[in-house]
């Protein structure tokens, strides 16, 4: 996984606005990934970053029932975009079984949903601690992403 400066700078641009519910700061973050290897790179480490958060939130893989919670979670919690719970649900279902996001949903559905998706579970992990910040707890995700990819 290419889990470079630019790489990383552009994915915590994106879940920032994502976090602050920003839509214009969302768009121009997502314009500002020119290059399309960046585009590449940039949204696999943003579904990187999700599984493992959903993972380490249910330490493991989470139920079908489970997977309702968080589709329904992350609907309500995204108010300012106009989400489909069933879309998320497939979303969450076909990443957490390791399908290629091709497979999933048609490629401008799959890439919005994982970003909006990983920043609204980021913000909402319990594996926060009080008074922390949600991009604390993406450092670590980060630290255990490049861990387990031998970097």
């Amino acid at each position: 996984m290419n889990f470079d400066d630019q790489t990383e700078g552009s994915l915590r641009r994106i879940l920032d606005a994502v976090v602050k519910s920003d839509t214009e700061a969302f768009d121009t973050a997502v314009r500002s990934l020119k290059q399309e290897d960046l585009v590449a790179d940039v949204l696999e480490l943003g579904v990187a970053v999700l599984s493992y958060a959903i993972f380490d939130t249910y330490d493991g893989k989470p139920t079908a029932a489970d997977v309702e919670v968080i589709a329904q979670t992350v609907t309500e919690m995204e108010g300012w975009v106009n989400l489909d719970p069933a879309e998320v649900r497939k979303y969450l279902t076909g990443i957490l079984a390791g399908k290629p996001l091709s497979e999933i949903l048609d490629p401008q559905s799959a890439f919005f949903l994982t970003f909006i998706i990983a920043g609204s579970v980021l913000a909402a992990s319990p594996k926060i601690s009080e008074g922390e910040w949600w991009f604390n707890y993406l450092d670590r995700v980060e630290a255990a992403i490049e861990t387990a990819s031998g970097k």
